[in-house]
């Protein structure tokens, strides 16, 4: 599963399931829900603050149910979200630059888009294109690499 697909099963169960949320809780989730659907977390503006304001609930309210529910915070949630789309506009888009794909999902400095998707994915955006985002193709050119580099 996708880490979009998670996160909407995540939000969708918070507000569908009787947990004894409060119902800002709910509408929170809904909220959220949308936020990930229709890809919001694209927009540089589109921070727990906006969420808020266009819920109608305190920031620190959105904090501690992201961070209840979802299980981290929301900086992350959003980077992961951010990375798994540029991952796929890598392979479904070999005609867009790096620095066209990282602003397209919401990284406004490629270095942050660097440093980002190599923590997530484990291999840099251009060996992610390279690879076709196969882990396998990865460590076969690695173990490749470093064969090249042996003494004789």
């Amino acid at each position: 599963m996708n880490v979009r697909m998670h996160y909407l099963s995540l939000l969708h169960s918070s507000f569908t399931k009787d947990l004894g949320f409060v119902p800002t809780h709910r509408s929170i989730g809904k909220s959220l829900e949308e936020w990930v659907l229709f890809r919001k977390y694209w927009n540089d503006g589109e921070d727990v603050d906006a969420l808020a304001a266009g819920i109608g609930v305190p920031r620190d309210e959105i904090i501690i149910f992201i961070r209840g529910w979802v299980g981290e915070r929301f900086l992350t949630m959003r980077k992961r979200l951010r990375v798994q789309d540029a991952g796929e506009l890598l392979l479904s888009r070999p005609e867009m630059s790096m620095a066209d794909i990282a602003r397209t999902v919401g990284f406004q400095d490629k270095s942050d888009f660097r440093h980002a998707f190599t923590d997530e994915k484990g291999m840099s955006p251009r060996l992610w294109r390279e690879c076709k985002g196969s882990r396998i193709l990865f460590r076969i050119r690695k173990i490749r690499e470093a064969g090249k580099n042996r003494c004789p």
